[in-house]
């Protein structure tokens, strides 16, 4: 390869070792996992302030299938050697706060609460659909099966798609 400087570079241009991918894969990992470890806290806070029977419900599977995704993960770890490593979640935690102060404490009505409620879920179930579809490239390129990532995936995108069509309804 010739000279280039990092600018001029393209992503083709990039080879990472098969090391850094594996960090990176857990990095990723662990991300999704300990976030989802501080999901159980916010289902159970906005599950006693959501007054839609229908979105108290949708809630309550969320967390059902959180459990699963958090077994299934558990799995993955497992069948790649490595335990989960506590890692910073600064950004899920720093959003659950805003949605819990955007709902609690500026005096919105029980529809208006859902409706803010029903928007973080999408938020926070495009950021798990975002982490597991990284994951599944990543475990690709590293030469792990990329299968065992396939029903977590699946989980988070009908999940995002029920919350979304919750909100429609809701809204129109």
């Amino acid at each position: 390869m010739t000279d280039t400087t990092d600018a001029a570079r393209s992503p083709k241009d990039v080879k990472l070792e098969n090391n850094h991918l594996k960090k990176m894969f857990l990095e990723h990992l662990n991300s999704v996992y300990f976030g989802k470890q501080h999901l159980f806290d916010f289902f159970n806070e906005i599950e006693t302030i959501a007054s839609l029977k229908q979105l108290k419900l949708a809630i309550d599977e969320l967390r059902t299938d959180t459990k699963s995704q958090v077994l299934q993960m558990d799995q993955i770890y497992t069948s790649i050697q490595s335990v989960p490593a506590k890692i910073s979640v600064l950004g899920m935690k720093a959003m659950m706060l805003e949605a819990y102060l955007s709902v609690i404490k500026t005096g919105k009505t029980p529809i208006e609460r859902d409706v803010f409620i029903l928007f973080y879920l999408q938020i926070i179930e495009g950021i798990e659909v975002t982490y597991f579809n990284v994951l599944k490239n990543l475990a690709k390129s590293i030469g792990y099966s990329n299968t065992f990532l396939d029903q977590p995936f699946d989980t988070a995108v009908e999940n995002k798609v029920l919350f979304e069509a919750i909100y429609k309804e809701y809204i129109s």
